[in-house]
């Protein structure tokens, strides 16, 4: 069978089709010129510290030449065009099944291929809304034959929809390159918050406030912050910083390429995600697959889809990520938590697992 794999969103794309191949699938991911820098594989491959909306993919290109197997849709930049669609699905007659990132669902649902969607948060956008976008949104669901869920915590969402099929899949996570290793001991906890600004969905400030309670009890501390997000709460973020005199306790850094983002996780003593969605994006399952302790706020979804908790410090208020910093001083938890992490993604995230659910479904549905 011959799959492709439609745009690439934080490489899942990417990581996925790299599985299927290894396990002798005729996987192909079809890329975006203009797309977003982390959707893109050379954010996966190439060391690299720029503002992921400003990429230049050409001179990526020539750092890092593309397998024969990623074809690239050059849909030129700014609003996507009708002839440039058509292209699009021209490229993907050939195969059996398209597996589908990103909102490219509302133009396959006008053809006869075969097609599931990778259901990575989109849903939390199109479930409601009276705009002809989420209407066409929700209508590509039903039409899809399953919905790849990724996210435990949409699945109240996806009961509003009338859809086939859904499976839950987690993301497949590169173990053997999100792994740990062996740095210089930090002189005082040294925590990463790799999460953009964007207090209404992650939660940002909560963080900040129990960092500053944290700090304020005497305990030593310094945090990594990512200098991206929506802009204003950037701000809000500095200015609190400011207000309450932390600012040295903390290092503002530009969103950074995987290659460097390990090498962050791995010096690092904790990292904290997200505390208001319920899931965990890919940054939880990195960090824990580097043996991270990885504080988060997931809900009973979670254990529902896996089977088992993610062993996480799962903390959501303010009051709670306080009291999981104070839990963290103690090394022999920060070990806990770490080895419990790998321990969880080698029997999730592991790619030859992800590739072997994936298979049986498209075959299922073939």
């Amino acid at each position: 069978m011959k799959i492709g794999h439609i745009l690439n969103m934080a490489n899942n794309g990417y990581h996925i089709c790299n599985a299927l191949r290894d396990k002798g699938v005729d996987a192909e991911l079809v890329i975006s010129s203009s797309d977003f820098g982390m959707g893109l594989p050379m954010w996966e491959e190439l060391e690299l510290e720029q503002d992921p909306y400003h990429i230049d993919f050409k001179k990526m290109l020539e750092e890092y030449p593309l397998p024969e197997w990623i074809k690239i849709w050059n849909n030129g930049m700014g609003v996507v065009y009708a002839h440039k669609i058509s292209e699009l699905l021209r490229m993907s007659r050939k195969y059996d099944l398209v597996h589908l990132h990103a909102t490219t669902p509302l133009w396959y649902q006008y053809t006869q291929i075969p097609f599931v969607i990778h259901e990575s948060g989109w849903i939390r956008a199109v479930t409601d809304g009276d705009t002809n976008k989420t209407k066409l949104a929700r209508r590509a669901y039903t039409r899809a034959a399953c919905i790849v869920m990724t996210n435990p915590d949409t699945y109240e969402l996806l009961k509003t929809l009338k859809i086939k099929r859904e499976k839950f899949i987690p993301f497949a996570i590169p173990t053997d390159k999100y792994k740990p290793i062996s740095t210089p001991e930090n002189e005082e906890l040294l925590f990463l918050h790799p999460t953009r600004q964007t207090w209404d969905v992650k939660g940002n400030d909560r963080l900040l406030e129990a960092f500053r309670m944290f700090l304020t009890s005497g305990y030593l501390a310094h945090m990594i912050m990512i200098d991206w997000g929506w802009d204003e709460d950037v701000e809000l973020a500095k200015q609190f910083l400011k207000k309450h005199g932390l600012e040295e306790n903390v290092t503002w850094i530009p969103p950074y390429s995987k290659p460097n983002l390990i090498k962050v996780y791995n010096q690092c003593d904790a990292v904290f995600d997200q505390f208001l969605l319920g899931s965990g994006g890919t940054v939880c399952y990195e960090s824990m697959s580097c043996a991270k302790p990885t504080v988060i706020y997931l809900n009973e979804w979670n254990e529902k889809c896996f089977g088992e908790m993610p062993p996480v410090v799962n903390v959501r208020t303010s009051q709670e990520i306080y009291e999981a910093m104070i839990l963290l001083t103690d090394q022999k938890k920060r070990e806990y938590y770490g080895k419990k992490g790998r321990e969880f993604v080698l029997k999730h995230n592991h790619p030859p697992i992800v590739a072997n659910q994936l298979i049986k479904l498209y075959e299922e549905i073939i």
